[in-house]
């Protein structure tokens, strides 16, 4: 252990911190040596393994939101019959308007990605996949906004349509 006389600063060396004061050799000074925490090297032994915690910790995390455990999905769209119309563009082609609502069920405000309607047909096949922006970009706890978007795909074959929010899958 290393200590100094407060007094006139010499250092001193000693095998191990005494339990009682000691007295300076050259000055006289008598003092209380401080006894000092952990060694360096047992700080250095403890830092390591707050790092090896932490980053098992983190990869634990990591594992567990990304294991494709669903999680309930705060935000909730929906679409029905009644809220899907055909009509005609400025080019006289029919389409497809949609309108539906996305809930917020939690009481916290949440983002809105982008809005994504899914057209599909007789056999269930994707016919076309087409990302929209949100009517808005929070949307406050317990509330519903409503979306409304005209499809560009060819009504013909058309037989079901869903959506999804852009990556709550």
């Amino acid at each position: 252990m290393k200590t100094v006389c407060e007094f006139c600063k010499t250092e001193y060396n000693l095998e191990r911190a005494p339990n009682t004061a000691v007295k300076c050799a050259v000055c006289g000074h008598v003092w209380v040596p401080h006894r000092r925490g952990l060694s360096k090297s047992m700080m250095k032994f403890i830092a390591a393994l707050c790092a090896f915690i932490a980053a098992a910790i983190f990869s634990l995390v990591v594992i567990v939101n990304f294991s494709g455990v669903k999680k309930n999905q705060p935000l909730i769209t929906k679409i029905d019959n009644k809220n899907i119309h055909m009509v005609m563009d400025e080019n006289g082609n029919n389409r497809i308007f949609v309108s539906g609502d996305i809930t917020n069920t939690t009481d916290d405000i949440y983002g809105l990605p982008n809005i994504i309607i899914i057209s599909y047909d007789t056999h269930d096949n994707v016919l076309s996949r087409q990302t929209f922006m949100p009517p808005a970009t929070l949307l406050e706890g317990k509330t519903t906004t409503t979306f409304n978007y005209m499809l560009s795909v060819d009504p013909t074959n058309v037989k079901r349509l869903s959506v999804e929010l852009k990556g709550t899958k």
